[in-house]
């Protein structure tokens, strides 16, 4: 497993929660490997796809959730690049926004039965349930926060677009990220739009500030394991905007290989 810290300095511009690239897949993917609209719950909401990559033993897994007022899409190069590394893809849904802490709690709750399912039902989609990734864009990463902090040694490791916005820190006093990340947190790689401090210009303020990720960086560093993290923010000025573009090689440094 590769650990490393670096904040570097890239671009991009993505607006709020929400991914303006989010539509309906094209038909390239073999189908027989796709899955869409898998319940795992009873609400209507709870729903999961499934990208099964192609292997004769179990995959690692990515797990994907969207910004507010998105859904389950997801580019299908992103795709077909981690099915070709033997990494299945779940994109899954919740409430599609989170604004307040009982939403919040509402996408925590769905968060544990939709791993509960996954785990339940690993075996029929050929997947390593002790291989997981946990991703996702702004809300994805506020409802995927508490069960990924989870002392498990099943968590690989976290990749985060635009993670953690600001208003996940107005009340402390009911909850704040850096509560759950422990010593056994696993790595994590943020990616974010626009430069630090984002949230403070005068001209076109960004709630998600890289600011929130270098806080959590700074609490995996309190504890000594500062190594597991990496930063990079600004992808919006660049010549590449695609958050998913660090995410292969990122997996591929914390899974474990097929044997």
């Amino acid at each position: 497993m590769k650990a490393f810290l670096k904040i570097l300095t890239l671009a991009i511009l993505f607006v709020s929660c929400s991914s303006n690239n989010e539509g309906i897949n094209s038909n390239s993917l073999t189908e027989s490997f796709l899955l869409k609209g898998v319940q795992y719950g009873s609400e209507s909401r709870q729903f999961l796809d499934i990208y099964k990559a192609e292997s004769d033993c179990s995959t690692p897994v990515y797990f994907d959730a969207h910004g507010n007022g998105g859904n389950t899409y997801m580019p299908n190069s992103i795709i077909e690049d981690l099915n070709a590394q033997g990494v299945s893809v779940i994109a899954w849904e919740s409430l599609t926004s989170v604004n307040t802490p009982s939403e919040v709690e509402t996408g925590w709750n769905d968060a544990e039965l939709m791993f509960e399912w996954v785990i339940n039902n690993a075996e029929e989609f050929n997947l390593d349930t002790s291989n997981f990734i946990i991703g996702g864009s702004s809300r994805g990463s506020i409802i995927s926060w508490k069960y990924g902090h989870q002392e498990s040694p099943n968590i690989k490791g976290f990749y985060f677009y635009n993670a953690l916005p600001d208003g996940t820190w107005t009340d402390p006093n009911w909850w704040s990220p850096t509560d759950e990340v422990n010593i056994s947190s696993a790595p994590i790689y943020f990616v974010y739009g626009r430069e630090p401090g984002s949230s403070e210009n005068p001209i076109n303020p960004d709630a998600h500030d890289p600011e929130n990720g270098i806080i959590i960086i700074n609490k995996y560093q309190a504890l000594g394991i500062g190594d597991r993290t990496a930063l990079v923010h600004s992808i919006g000025d660049s010549n590449n905007t695609d958050k998913y573009q660090f995410l292969v090689d990122f997996a591929l440094s914390v899974i474990s290989s097929c044997p």
